[in-house]
């Protein structure tokens, strides 16, 4: 119900193209592509039909697929982050470059455009996972970020930028539609519920039972390392 409540909320938002500066065709069709990954996203998840449980971690973080027609097969992370909000929110957004600082997973993240204050356009080096059984892939991505109250949606999907081709040792792989969801836990706005939609094409030939393998940890050691990094920004504050 929460779920649906806001993709209905989301589809009413006035679009971006109602801010003071003018945009580009190329700018309205990136501004477009966001929207349309957060719409999609928030309807995948907005239907809890069909969903089985991959992998369930003592200290209650778990992983649930499904299968779709159109986009094969999606992961979906839930965790409760021992941190407020707006320090969850600004780790993955306001300090997105960062990610490669603390997430091994993560070789390096650019924002190669911003797009008005909801759209960036951004070159993403995953690194390889341990044994190389997949190698270093790379994703150029259209993401939007929207926030309704308390809760923030960050939504993404792989798109072309001219300026960014494909790159020697690296396989251009495609997420999204993907999307994160952040929420105050109910009674305890120092806690932070973060639901992750994870879709991603790796393209090459690797095998659907290594694939699912890999995807699914790799959302559970992304909530580990955040909840390390959060940790120690919330210490050097202090």
């Amino acid at each position: 119900m929460f779920l649906r409540s806001l993709l209905a909320f989301v589809r009413r938002l006035p679009g971006s193209r109602l801010e003071e500066k003018p945009f580009s065709e190329a700018e309205m069709s990136y501004i477009k592509q966001g929207e349309e990954a957060l719409q999609k996203s928030l309807s995948i998840l907005g239907d809890q039909e069909g969903w089985k449980t991959e992998t369930v971690v003592d200290n209650g973080d778990k992983v649930l697929s499904k299968v779709l027609p159109d986009v094969g097969k999606v992961f979906r992370l839930e965790v409760v982050v021992e941190q407020p909000l707006d320090a969850v929110y600004s780790e993955l957004v306001d300090n997105m470059e960062q990610m490669g600082d603390w997430n091994p997973s993560v070789k390096e993240v650019k924002i190669l455009q911003k797009i008005g204050k909801d759209t960036v356009i951004t070159h993403e080096k995953a690194a390889a996972t341990p044994g190389n059984i997949v190698g270093p892939r790379d994703f150029v991505s259209v993401r939007c970020a929207k926030r309704r109250g308390s809760t923030c949606v960050l939504a993404g999907m792989a798109t072309t930028y001219g300026a960014m081709p494909e790159q020697q040792g690296f396989v251009r792989a495609e997420n999204g539609p993907t999307c994160m969801i952040l929420r105050p836990v109910a009674g305890d706005p120092s806690q932070t519920k973060l639901i992750w939609l994870l879709s991603i094409d790796l393209k090459g030939w690797l095998p659907k039972t290594i694939i699912n393998q890999v995807l699914s940890q790799t959302q559970v050691d992304f909530a580990n390392h955040l909840r390390e990094r959060l940790a120690r920004t919330v210490a050097v504050s202090c």
